[in-house]
């Protein structure tokens, strides 16, 4: 059959594919080279299944004491599992500071989805995001991070030895392949003075979602359109902000501006009073001169009065330079304010271009997408061939694929990638397959993929041997499964992958299964052979060779 499953060793090198003053440095995050990122995440049964809820909050327990800590350096969530160092020196002039985000050893994400809620789980309770926001931020975190893994140079040039002293060639940034993450990540998002903790400019929307980084978006099926749309759409926003921001900014001068030209009418009036009061003390201390030199009566009272007149003068002379030093203390404050208005403006100038300019490119690839999906599903569909494809080859698991036999290219692919390679039956609309790993939260079950949409659409509870081969007898499945108190025995399971029945026999895991003597011949661990009953797995006979 030409849609038979082959088994296809396609070793797929996906490698190429309270208010603080800092904030996340999207500017920074721009500088991803190389553009094509694709990561290798576990899809598969689980042990364990924590809730989304759960995740969140991981990174959200790290952000809360991240934001109780403040712009200090400080190192918090000192688990065996995940740990943020705060990365700042002040007194360093030069170079970026940053938020460090640590996979411990016991870390057991194992999927860049549940790593990209843990790092908006971070930002929305440290920075102040909303989660809609966080979640696409960590999203180019990721990239970021994983473009520049185990680029120690490209670190130590653009941070301060603050942050570079948290790094090594093995841990900074984000492996491909999350077998590599635990122990292994130092997930670094940039910091930079400016914009507070909430705001949409509190991220370089600019420079994390740059051409570059845009690249690497590209590379993902269909072209990463609704993720490139949503960010524009921050663009978007951040720039009304910044519109908005730089109104408030210049009514707030235009109301500093009138109260000083107020303060300086006032001031010059009373220069001019302050004025005219000296030349007629100056007046008065000469007639009091000339009146005592005359022998007048009264003038040494003149006099001294002339004295005191001259001493209030002096007192008010000095309010009114205090208060000129006051008033040009204010201009320059105003002066200042006009610039970062100005500036405000011009950013929100900048932010509305740079979201249209998007916009074209968006435009353009979903254009072709959808133009290409059209021309090739019709005959790719019928050229289809499903094919395993080994997506590590460090490790025996793989992935359903779909691939176009006549022209190539993938037509679709099962999420799914813990298939353990010898281990698919064919059962018509579907596939059966053991599927999983051991480590971490993970299982080994059964699990049915559907042919149409390479979905799972069925999942077994029953731990089994990894390595197990798989058996279809009528409408049941046979596989190796661990028994309670050690050891294996074999497991009939129903179409919905049901445990029916397990044998009372102990079987060695790596046995074939063979229809002999009316029934199923199993290998013990003496060495001996046994026959099994199709249904009721009870044993029938036994075979010594």
């Amino acid at each position: 059959m030409r849609r038979a499953l082959a088994i296809l060793a396609l070793f797929s090198c996906l490698a190429a594919v309270p208010a603080l003053a800092l904030e996340v440095d999207k500017a920074e995050l721009e500088s991803a080279k190389d553009a094509k990122v694709v990561f290798v995440n576990y899809e598969g049964p689980q042990s364990r299944i924590d809730s989304l809820a759960e995740i969140k909050g991981i990174g959200a327990s790290l952000g809360a004491e991240a934001r109780r800590a403040g712009l200090v350096p400080a190192r918090f969530g000192g688990g065996a599992r995940y740990r943020v160092v705060r990365a700042v020196d002040p007194k360093a002039a030069e170079g970026l500071e940053a938020d460090i985000i640590f996979l411990a050893a016991d870390a057991q994400v194992d999927h860049v989805r549940n790593l990209r809620w843990i790092i908006a789980g971070y930002l929305g309770a440290a920075w102040g995001y909303s989660e809609q926001d966080a979640y696409l931020l960590a999203t180019f975190v990721t990239y970021y991070n994983a473009l520049h893994r185990g680029d120690l140079a490209f670190f130590q040039s653009r941070y301060k030895k603050v942050v570079a002293a948290e790094l090594t060639a093995e841990t900074a940034g984000l492996s491909l392949r999350y077998s590599e993450w635990p122990g292994k990540s130092a997930i670094v998002v940039p910091l930079s003075s400016g914009a507070k903790p909430g705001s949409l400019s509190a991220v370089d929307t600019g420079a994390v979602a740059s051409k570059d980084v845009a690249e690497s978006l590209r590379a993902e099926p269909g072209r990463a359109v609704p993720e490139r749309q949503e960010m524009t759409g921050l663009k978007e926003r951040e720039a009304a902000e910044l519109k908005a921001s730089a109104e408030k900014q210049k009514a707030e001068i235009s109301r500093s501006e009138a109260d000083l030209a107020a303060e300086k009418a006032k001031l010059e009036a009373e220069k001019a009073r302050l004025e005219a009061d000296k030349k007629a003390a100056d007046e008065a201390a000469a007639k009091a001169e000339a009146d005592k030199a005359a022998g007048k009566p009264g003038a040494a009272a003149e006099a001294a009065a002339a004295e005191a007149k001259k001493e209030e003068l002096a007192s008010r002379e000095a309010e009114v330079a205090a208060a000129e030093k006051e008033v040009a203390a204010k201009q320059e404050a105003v002066a200042e304010k006009k610039e970062e208005a100005a500036k405000t403006e011009a950013a929100a100038q900048a932010k509305e271009a740079e979201a249209a300019a998007d916009r074209v490119e968006i435009t353009k690839d979903q254009k072709e997408v959808i133009a290409a999906e059209v021309a090739a599903k019709g005959s790719a569909e019928a050229a289809g061939v499903f094919l395993l494809q080994v997506v590590d080859q460090a490790y025996p698991f793989a992935r359903v694929v779909f691939v176009d036999a006549d022209k190539g290219g993938l037509i679709r692919a099962s999420r799914l990638n813990s298939i353990r390679g010898r281990s698919v039956l064919d059962a018509g609309d579907s596939f059966v397959a053991v599927a999983g790993k051991e480590e971490g939260s993970g299982a080994v079950r059964l699990v049915r993929i559907d042919k149409a949409s390479l979905e799972v659409v069925a999942q077994g509870t029953v731990d089994l041997f990894p390595e197990s081969q798989l058996w279809k007898f009528g409408d049941s499945v046979y596989a190796v499964a661990k028994a309670e108190g050690g050891g294996f025995r074999l497991a009939r399971f129903d179409a919905k992958l049901a445990e029916a029945v397990r044998s009372q026999e102990a079987v060695t895991p790596f046995t074939f299964l063979t229809e002999a003597a009316g029934g199923l011949a199993v290998q013990t661990p003496s060495g001996a052979f046994a026959i099994l009953d199709r249904q009721s797995l009870e044993k029938t006979k036994e075979l010594k060779p």
